[in-house]
Parts: structure tokens; C-alpha cells; sequence
């Protein structure tokens, strides 16, 4: 892991490069490698909340990222729980990069900076485990998002 730093930044605030590196991470994951066919620039990129979290290298400046937004007024989570504030999504590792902690490492350093607030998220299921080390819980049924089993994820504020 050594030699990964981790950024973050609003829209407003990433350079074309880091915005090229950050889109062709998404697609390599998304698109090329899980063949997900729904729209991933769904608007949400810009938002004056939103921030874009990602790790890289000098010489692999994407090697991970992650995005996160505000909830929408209908965000599921578990009953008799405070309502998430924010939501972690579009979690991607590069795939010559996996098995180094890179998306756990963002993961904690997202927590780190807004761990007050209380989080959800929807994991694909068969790395639910990575969320459960920093403090998810599963709730409702798994579901399929793309093909892909997905579990409703949420976690209090510290």
C-alpha cells in the first residue's frame, strides 16, 4: 500500500486530469469489467455536496475511488435508526491494484472525516465484509442492481 495517497475534492474542485483518471477508473470497473448497463454519470457527480474520494499513485493516479452523496428524501435504512446524512457509492478498485486495502482505506478516511454523521450505503454483497470492519450493518433483503446482488448497508454516527 505504500505510495497510495488519498485525495478528495468537490466538482467545483478537481482538475480535468484528476475528473479523466477518476471517469476512466469508473468506466474499466463499471462498464468494461462488471458490464453494468445503466447510466453512471447520473447527475449526482456535480452536487454542491458531493465529494470524490480517491487513491492513487505517481504513476497510477486512480487506483481506487469513491463517491459521497446526500441521501435522497426516500433513503432506505433501517427502521428506528437516525436517517443517514450521507451515502457512499460508486466504490471502484482498480483491478491490477485489488488486495492492497485500497478501498478500505478510503472507506476510513471518508468515516474519518464525517464519522458524526450516520451512513448508508448499498454494497454489492460478496464484499459486504469490507463495509462490516468499519462499523456497517446489513439491513433489509439483498437485491439485484445490474445484475449484481446488492445489501442495503447502514452506519450510526460515532
Amino acid at each position: 500500500m505504500s505510495g497510495h495517497s488519498v485525495h478528495h475534492a468537490r466538482w467545483e474542485h478537481l482538475t480535468t486530469d484528476e475528473l479523466y483518471d477518476i471517469v476512466r477508473l469508473r468506466n474499466r470497473v463499471f462498464a468494461l469489467e462488471q458490464r453494468v448497463t445503466a447510466e453512471d454519470f447520473d447527475g449526482r457527480d456535480r452536487e454542491p455536496d458531493t465529494e470524490h474520494w480517491w487513491s492513487g499513485t505517481p504513476d497510477a493516479p486512480a487506483t481506487g475511488y469513491l463517491r459521497l452523496v446526500r441521501p435522497a428524501a426516500d433513503e432506505p435504512h433501517p427502521d428506528a435508526t437516525v436517517a443517514p446524512t450521507r451515502v457512499i457509492g460508486r466504490v471502484a478498485t482498480h483491478p491490477d491494484h485489488r488486495g492492497q486495502g485500497i478501498a478500505g482505506r478510503l472507506v476510513a478516511a471518508a468515516l474519518a472525516e464525517h464519522g458524526h454523521e450516520a451512513f448508508v450505503l448499498h454494497a454489492q454483497q460478496y464484499i459486504a465484509a469490507l463495509y462490516e470492519r468499519h462499523g456497517f450493518v446489513r439491513f433489509g433483503v439483498p437485491y439485484d442492481e445490474a445484475g449484481i446482488t446488492h445489501v442495503g448497508m447502514y452506519r450510526p454516527a460515532s
